[in-house]
């Protein structure tokens, strides 16, 4: 049991020891396959030692990763590390230049296979750096498809980050399955908003549905607890952020949407509801005249979990609290088949449900369901 007042046995940690392995870089699937991994930006240094290294990995996202990315592996040499090229966070693409390299503005362009090959200097696979896909903008879907196809070579992730508006139409949605489908690589997909890009019901089908009708791996990339809904309906393997700007990707040029900005206090992970809160909303919300939940990780040990506030060293240890958080769950998903692992989710989701009626009858009032558990529990 990690929690005091709820208690969702499905999500307990296994404790089955993982045998070490070897980073296989350079290989995609492989490298991929049977891992859980995190993204990784401004706590880098800090996140990279907690993360399990033989069941898991991190992509390095930002400015600091090409700076950081050699001290973490020289520190952490068991463990994958990924950089994300800048185009993703900072390029629209379109039919003409879909992809964008890492050189200064009218400075030399490599080409496609060079720009590859200079990334896997320091990262154990490269990732073609295609820039962002406007809603139905199927030029540029299709120029970032052949270019990639172009690559003949078994280190690369196609990315594709696609506005969160192809979640949304039915015939742009099954647009998006069609050119994954056509894919020669392993596809690192991942969706662009101000917010939560898979935050409504309809979203979030869209998006399990991508995952059952995908037939080459796709990896859900910079997502949130909803990885764990891909996991089970097929996905090669998630990249979960820690905090949320690292768990969607915001439109090149546009800056992400808080309800309360001046409310820095990290969101915690609390498994056993497959949610992630506020800490602030904990206190104000849940816990103003009864207990806290207490946490027992590797990071909390038996503190509140509603304890921290906006300082950027209680932020840290927030964040390091859902990177172990990420760990443990993904913990019962080890060596498990795709029906095993719809199983385990199905009984997880379920036993979410469970835990609101708990911590309704510790505070005394009632609690909504979050929307996309519904969705995930169905």
């Amino acid at each position: 049991m990690m929690f005091t007042v709820v208690n969702n046995p499905n999500t307990a940690p296994s404790q089955a020891l993982v045998a070490p392995r070897p980073v296989e870089s350079g290989n995609a699937r492989a490298l991929l396959a049977n891992r859980q991994f995190h993204v990784c930006g401004v706590n880098m240094r800090g996140e990279a030692p907690l993360i399990q290294a033989s069941a898991g990995g991190a992509f390095l996202v930002g400015e600091e990763a090409s700076k950081y990315v050699l001290q973490i592996r020289r520190a952490n040499p068991g463990l994958p590390l990924i950089v994300e090229p800048r185009a993703l966070r900072r390029h629209w693409a379109s039919a003409t230049e879909p992809f964008q390299g890492e050189g200064t503005e009218g400075a030399f362009q490599l080409d496609l296979d060079a720009e590859l090959d200079r990334q896997r200097m320091s990262s154990d696979l490269a990732i073609t750096p295609t820039g962002q896909i406007r809603k139905g903008d199927s030029a540029a879907l299709k120029a970032a498809l052949a270019g990639a196809n172009a690559l003949d070579r078994e280190d690369v992730l196609f990315a594709l980050p696609t506005s969160a508006g192809w979640l949304s139409d039915e015939l742009l949605t099954r647009q998006l399955i069609a050119v994954i489908n056509r894919s020669r690589h392993p596809v690192l997909l991942a969706f662009t908003d101000p917010t939560n890009p898979v935050g409504s019901m309809s979203r979030a089908r869209a998006y399990r549905r991508i995952f059952m009708e995908a037939t080459v791996p796709v990896v859900a990339y910079r997502a949130d607890l909803v990885g764990f809904d891909a996991l089970a309906h097929g996905a090669l393997a998630s990249a979960i952020g820690s905090y949320p700007s690292l768990r969607r990707l915001t439109p090149v040029g546009g800056r992400g949407s808080s309800i309360d900005p001046e409310d820095m206090s990290p969101h915690m992970l609390i498994t056993d509801m497959l949610r992630f809160v506020r800490s602030t909303h904990m206190r104000r919300e849940w816990f103003p005249n009864a207990a806290s939940i207490k946490c027992f990780c590797v990071i909390c040990r038996g503190d509140d979990l509603d304890r921290l506030h906006g300082s950027e060293e209680e932020r840290r240890i927030g964040h390091n609290h859902n990177v172990v958080a990420v760990d443990n769950l993904f913990s019962g998903y080890l060596n498990l088949d795709g029906a095993g692992r719809r199983a385990l989710w199905a009984r997880q989701t379920a036993g979410a449900l469970d835990t609101y009626p708990q911590l309704e009858s510790h505070i005394g009032r009632s609690v909504k369901v979050d929307n996309l558990l519904t969705v995930w529990a169905s």
